[in-house]
């Protein structure tokens, strides 16, 4: 969807060899230990990525990776508009158990809540309140991918 949109995309996930931060071209030791991201280095080999074709970039991190309000300001200043898509614990729970289930795996709920809670409980807190996009509607199902992207376009002032 943000390919078709014109953004340049880039997941980084470390469970999948093929979207680790040495497969997307950066250096492997950031996949060892994600503090040590260096995000002028990361932002600037990004732009040097993007083309007259690209509307801007967009990169997916996994949910156990919590930056920091210093890092998030951080990336702010290099120009960067970062964005934590959010939502209740009990809407992310289902979409990830959907998500899984519809891979044919079992959904492991103890396992999602060990990794998952101290997610939750970081970017709960009031210092991330400018950073969170809801990702999910009042009923608890997600946006349309149109238009959680339009909230984070507006975001970036475009």
């Amino acid at each position: 969807m943000l390919s078709k949109n014109k953004f340049l995309y880039v997941h980084i996930d470390t469970d999948s060899q093929k979207r680790t931060f040495a497969a997307n071209g950066f250096p492997s030791e950031w996949d060892d230990d994600f503090r040590k991201v260096n995000l002028a280095h990361f932002v600037g080999e990004l732009r040097d990525r993007l083309d007259n074709e690209h509307a801007g970039a967009a990169v997916s991190f996994p949910t156990v990776y919590v930056f920091t309000p210093e890092k998030l300001v951080e990336a702010e200043q290099l120009g960067v508009t970062p964005v934590v898509l959010w939502g209740k614990q009990k809407d992310c729970i289902r979409a990830a158990e959907k998500r899984i289930e519809k891979k044919g795996l079992k959904f492991d709920l103890p396992r999602y809540e060990r990794k998952n809670v101290p997610t939750f409980q970081a970017y709960g807190r009031p210092e991330y309140d400018a950073f969170r996009v809801q990702a999910f509607q009042e009923d608890g199902t997600r946006y349309p991918n149109e238009e959680w992207l339009t909230k984070i376009i507006e975001r970036t002032g475009g």
